[in-house]
């Protein structure tokens, strides 16, 4: 078990297409998926909100990913006026391995919590764990091919110049 890379970082946005205005148009990034999430209950276990649902994007700047969610269900609280670069904000960040059982088992003997075992999603098999400030960790198996993310890119791109 060996942790290769950090796979991406997760933020909440309350508009998805004012934040890819910003991301895309204005900052540069590369659409790479665009989707609605229907409720399903392994989301629901791995993530840790019932009914959970929203619309998630996945960006790539060179080798590494941003991925925004509007969550439709919970609805997110906003951000305090006062927010500041210390206080809480980002949702999660992922970490890639080759034995997320592993690790998952090693992170709870530890006696930190997962919200589940790890649990297959199709493209990852992946569990999130609290870090030791409570902080939210994906630890997964990653399952994407460049073929997969080439065609989901694509696929994303067109969609929005359809928008």
């Amino acid at each position: 078990m060996q942790i290769s890379r950090i796979h991406h970082t997760a933020v909440s946005v309350a508009d998805m297409d004012r934040s890819l205005e910003f991301y895309i148009d204005l900052l540069g990034l590369d659409l790479v998926f665009d989707s609605a999430i229907t409720p399903n209950p392994s989301l629901d276990a791995v993530v840790g909100m019932g009914d959970a649902g929203g619309r998630v994007c996945w960006l790539m700047a060179g080798d590494t990913m941003l991925e925004l969610w509007q969550w439709d269900n919970p609805v997110g609280r906003p951000l305090p006026h006062d927010y500041r670069p210390a206080d809480h904000g980002v949702t999660h960040f992922a970490l890639v391995c080759d034995d997320v059982e592993e690790l998952h088992r090693r992170i709870v003997d530890a006696g930190l919590t997962a919200n589940t075992a790890p649990t297959d999603l199709r493209m990852h098999l992946t569990t999130y764990v609290r870090g030791p400030d409570d902080e939210i960790i994906e630890i997964l198996e990653d399952r994407v091919t460049d073929d997969w993310l080439a065609k989901l890119r694509e696929d994303a791109q067109r969609r929005r110049a359809a928008h």
